[in-house]
């Protein structure tokens, strides 16, 4: 064979290989939005540790939730501002705006949403521990994290239905 010939094997095999790639990746990707469906937990997760962030997105996802995520508080409230969380999860130690700021604000804006502090910060002010809905420490055991997730999100099921975000209607959300 010459040159010419085994680049065009190459290249129409390589095309072949591409297009096999890119059909299981939107396989999966429906697959993936089908197991969550439409009833599926929606998170609103905010960090400044954005590795940590996109390794808990994929992680609880496989689990069966929606996550969206914000990589300080501000993003976080105005995630929330335009879209439909069940529950939060909130860092405690970030710039600008502490979680303990950022569950303040939910609290006053969306009261019967539950927070979820998770922090790997050794000291929590007590005031913030009793504005939140529960607190894990990021040392724990991840599953501990999941069944206090799965908890706080029973406990507002039998409370009350999904909040859904603010309209322009209902007002917008201040972020100082």
């Amino acid at each position: 064979m010459n040159k010419a010939t085994l680049k065009n094997k190459w290249s129409k095999s390589a095309r072949w290989r591409a297009s096999r790639t890119k059909a299981r990746r939107a396989k999966s990707r429906a697959a993936g939005e089908e197991k969550l469906g439409k009833g599926a937990p929606t998170l609103v997760w905010i960090d400044d540790y954005e590795p940590g962030l996109a390794l808990y997105k994929k992680v609880y996802e496989s689990l069966g939730y929606r996550i969206h995520t914000a990589c300080h508080g501000r993003a976080g409230l105005e995630l929330l501002a335009s879209r439909t969380a069940d529950a939060v999860v909130v860092d405690y130690e970030m710039p600008e705006m502490n979680g303990g700021e950022v569950a303040a604000t939910i609290k006053q804006h969306w009261p019967s949403l539950p927070v979820v502090l998770f922090s790997g910060s050794t000291f929590v002010p007590d005031r913030v521990k009793k504005l939140v809905d529960a607190f894990c420490d990021k040392a724990s055991a991840g599953e501990h994290l999941h069944s206090t997730i799965k908890a706080v999100l029973q406990k507002r099921e039998r409370q009350e239905p999904a909040i859904s975000f603010m309209t322009a209607q209902q007002g917008r959300l201040a972020v100082a």
